[in-house]
């Protein structure tokens, strides 16, 4: 899936870019998950219309999802995960294609054919994905150094192993890099996620110094109304106790 996603992407013509396609959810947060992602256009490609896509459009929520870029003005789209119900299987494309310079044109026809359009997925994933991805490879680099030290090979055997190795890492290059720059995105959005879970954190503390407040004033008040009801009994029973009885009746000793 994600070759193909790959060769879709590179086979098509670019118009505008994205800051970044890392997508990473905090599904773990009473809220819904939310990233934002700055789309811009390139330059000299004329008016563009975009637009965003999606196998799954009951759980995400993209803000806004389509419009025209007609300047270099980047445009804030956040991405929302609604109740936080990820599945791997889920995609987010962005597609972008020229519209006429006069702005006459028929949405739905834009994208009837593919050819000159742009075709751009979304890396989405939650955090413990991310992280374990990250650990994952770290974990296999770790293996391959380790390998490498353990080995008793000397002279020529030792330059084949190196020689094979080499190979291999050369092949693999591409990977690394890749895994390296998604070491960077990951750790920045795990720094803005942070920021978030403090900022959540925040709004919950003033919310109970409000619910703090606000029982206290109402435990004042019950204290209060259970004061004059007890003040109000004893009253009542002390009524009771001097009032005369009706029933007896004056006796006379002669």
């Amino acid at each position: 899936m994600e070759q193909l996603q790959e060769d879709l992407s590179s086979k098509h013509k670019q118009y505008i870019v994205l800051d970044q396609i890392f997508v990473v959810f905090d599904i773990d947060q009473p809220k819904n998950a939310c990233q934002k992602l700055k789309l811009n256009r390139l330059a000299g490609v004329g008016p563009i219309y975009w637009r965003f896509q999606t196998n799954a459009p009951a759980r995400y929520i993209v803000t806004p999802n389509q419009g025209v870029l007609r300047d270099d003005e980047p445009i804030e789209v956040s991405v929302t995960l609604y109740q936080n119900r990820f599945r791997p299987r889920h995609e987010i494309f962005l597609q972008a294609i020229p519209v006429p310079e006069n702005g006459d044109f028929d949405p739905k026809k834009l994208f009837e054919d593919l050819d000159n359009a742009q075709v751009t997925f979304l890396d989405l994933g939650t955090t413990v994905m991310k992280i374990e991805s990250a650990l994952e490879s770290s974990k296999s680099a770790t293996d391959l150094h380790q390998a490498l030290d353990a080995s008793a090979s000397v002279g020529a055997d030792r330059v084949e192993q190196l020689q094979s190795i080499l190979n291999l890492t050369n092949s693999d290059t591409e990977q690394l890099a890749n895994n390296i720059e998604q070491a960077k995105k990951l750790k920045v959005t795990l720094d803005a996620q942070l920021e978030q879970r403090k900022g959540v954190v925040g709004e919950y503390k003033s919310k109970l110094a409000i619910l703090e407040g606000s029982y206290m004033r109402k435990s004042a008040e019950v204290h209060r109304l259970q004061n004059e009801l007890q003040n109000m009994q004893k009253t009542n029973a002390a009524k009771a106790m001097t009032a005369p009885n009706p029933n007896t009746k004056n006796c006379v000793i002669s």
